[in-house]
């Protein structure tokens, strides 16, 4: 009970959304927790990270330009986004050959800020530690974090292939991938609100 008392705090803390992403897991013993935590937290205060922070900066600031320039003439402001949408494709085309592994599964989530479950072709014992990468199809950015399993129940019509519901709370997460999950979970919200309201 207290397992499903966590999970439901985290259902109420952030949004959850219905995704399709790639996703990477590697179990973990105590000694690689603690040293994975230790690297995820300088991580915060790494170049990429740093790189990273910047650019989200550069793009808030070049929409805020966009839409002033809107105003005055709305078709510069349509031709710099066509461009800032084209610079944006070209780098997650960059993003997706380097995220490049053979150990990602393609799979259906629920995901918010706070954790993640899914389907699972393997049976992971609760409260064991997992280091998962998830891939974000929109924009091929990689969610680095370390995981507690919640439950891993095996759920008898779920496909043979993957047959357990596994159910993870994030424990580590850098400060900017937590951002970047929020965000994606609140932008796929607002476009599953669009699709909604269109049908």
């Amino acid at each position: 009970m207290e397992h499903m008392s966590e999970f439901n705090n985290d259902q109420r803390e952030y949004f959850r959304i219905n995704d399709m992403v790639f996703i990477e897991l590697t179990p973990l013993n105590s000694s690689d927790v603690e040293s994975l935590s230790v690297s995820i937290k300088d991580y915060s205060n790494s170049e990429e990270n740093k790189e990273k922070s910047q650019l989200q900066t550069l793009q808030t600031a070049f929409s805020h330009l966009t839409d002033q320039i809107n105003q005055q003439d709305r078709e510069i402001a349509r031709a710099l986004r066509l461009l800032d949408e084209k610079v944006t494709l070209l780098a997650q085309s960059i993003q997706r050959q380097q995220n490049a592994s053979e150990n990602k599964i393609f799979t259906k989530v629920s995901l918010s800020g706070g954790g993640i479950s899914f389907l699972s072709a393997n049976e992971y014992m609760g409260r064991s530690a997992i280091e998962i990468r998830i891939e974000l199809r929109s924009s091929a950015t990689v969610i680095h974090a370390i995981a507690n399993v919640i439950a891993c129940e095996k759920t008898y019509d779920a496909p043979k292939e993957t047959p357990y519901y596994l159910r993870l709370v994030f424990s580590h997460m850098s400060e900017c991938d937590r951002n970047a999950l929020i965000k994606h979970t609140l932008a796929r919200q607002a476009e599953l609100l669009r699709l909604a309201n269109d049908n």
